[in-house]
């Protein structure tokens, strides 16, 4: 099963008013305001949508990551690949840069786990209690209502990212019968692990591949071959990923907690990324 028909769109418009700055809680559902988010900073500039400087001077540049980027195309050595995401994470400015970038994904996967945390009764409790319903639908009917009730309002591009690795989150526990609504055990921690990890795998990789797309990927005329480094890329970021969140990724924790959670997660799999 595809993703486009998973996700339909906020609930609230994007046609805004010129110069509307949203807060940090808008475009979650209203049913979800009063979840605590801790203390995760803003990283973008509220007037104009653009990350802020860097705090770490980036070591590598992007003329070199995209050089990397066609050197692996070319010759799909795991050096090679290993080389590419090093480089390209190095020109985000690093692991403390690609982390403090990514406050979007860490608000939804907050979420997420305020959601799908606890035990089997108390996930269906608070699923209820957000509007959720899902006596007699059908788990892709039920996931698409939490996507649109969870996902930001695409004002700018990392909204865009985030919603697109929620698309491809719930859908792969779809397509893997991963969950049965029917079935209260399937309400578990593994569920949880599974819903935060897929959300920053394709967070991560979707970003790597736009942001390689605008330059040297796009160049690339071997569309097997591209194919085929995607997906290198690919398991390479999910290996990391998969290694770090059974550690980091439990029932029980408390919002503020989860938040330092899911910081460390993201920027562990990063500084993974850096030094391969």
């Amino acid at each position: 099963m595809g993703t486009s028909n998973l996700y339909g769109g906020p609930k609230t418009s994007s046609l805004l008013p010129q110069g509307y700055a949203p807060d940090d809680n808008q475009g979650h559902g209203a049913a979800l305001d009063s979840i605590p988010e801790g203390d995760i900073p803003e990283q973008e500039n509220p007037e104009n949508g653009q990350p802020f400087a860097p705090i770490v001077e980036p070591s590598v540049s992007w003329s070199q990551a995209r050089s990397s980027m066609s050197k692996a195309v070319r010759n799909r050595t795991a050096n090679n690949i290993k080389t590419a995401i090093s480089n390209y994470t190095k020109a985000l400015g690093g692991h403390t840069n690609a982390t403090r970038q990514a406050v979007k994904v860490r608000k939804t996967a907050g979420i997420l786990y305020f959601l799908f945390s606890g035990t089997p009764e108390t996930v269906k409790k608070k699923l209820e209690e957000a509007g959720v319903r899902y006596e007699g639908r059908t788990t892709n009917d039920v996931f698409r209502e939490i996507c649109n009730l969870i996902a930001p309002i695409p004002n700018y591009l990392e909204d865009d990212l985030v919603n697109n690795a929620l698309q491809k989150t719930f859908s792969d526990i779809i397509v893997n019968n991963d969950v049965d609504l029917d079935l209260l055990d399937s309400f578990s921690e593994e569920l949880l692990q599974k819903l935060v990890g897929g959300l920053l795998k394709h967070y991560i990789f979707d970003k790597l591949i736009m942001q390689s797309g605008q330059t040297a990927l796009v160049r690339c005329d071997n569309v097997e071959s591209l194919r085929n480094l995607e997906k290198a890329i690919k398991q390479y970021i999910d290996g990391i990923v998969d290694g770090v969140v059974p550690d980091l990724v439990r029932s029980g924790i408390n919002p503020t907690d989860f938040n330092r959670a899911i910081e460390a997660l993201v920027d562990v799999s990063y500084q993974q990324m850096e030094e391969l």
